[in-house]
């Protein structure tokens, strides 16, 4: 699933109402001049604060909107999967070899220089069990 964050794009979306001569303060509510720190408690200052919060709040609801369905639907997806997979895995567990044998098609010759190696395998994994027995013994 993805995940959303507040991009730059996010911020660059909200009201920035800053003052042209270049002071780093907001605009006042009249609009002529840049305000100072203590009119921060200001209306102009509460709406911003507003705005900004109801433009998160949209996101936030947009980015649910987007990913609540994507969520079910991944949830039915994976559910199905494990479903049949389990059908799958019973259905083929209930086999025997020789029916196995048939599913694979396999060429009888393939199938006994396979079971060869398998033996092999077998062989040589009791082979290194005993040589770790011993050399753990000492």
């Amino acid at each position: 699933m993805e995940s959303a964050y507040l991009t730059v794009d996010f911020f660059r979306k909200l009201p920035q109402e800053v003052d042209r001569a270049g002071t780093g303060y907001p605009v006042d509510s009249a609009g002529t001049g840049p305000s100072t720190p203590v009119d921060r408690y200001s209306d102009a200052h509460f709406r911003r604060i507003a705005s900004n919060v109801s433009s998160y709040i949209g996101m936030v609801s947009d980015t649910l909107k987007n990913t609540i369905p994507k969520a079910v639907v991944h949830c039915q997806v994976r559910e199905a999967k494990r479903s049949l997979l389990n059908y799958f895995y019973i259905q083929v567990g209930s086999k025997d070899a020789k029916q196995l044998a048939l599913l694979l098609d396999e060429d009888p010759a393939l199938m006994g220089r396979r079971q060869q190696c398998f033996k092999r395998l077998e062989l040589y994994k009791s082979a290194r069990d005993e040589i770790d027995a011993v050399s753990w013994s000492r």
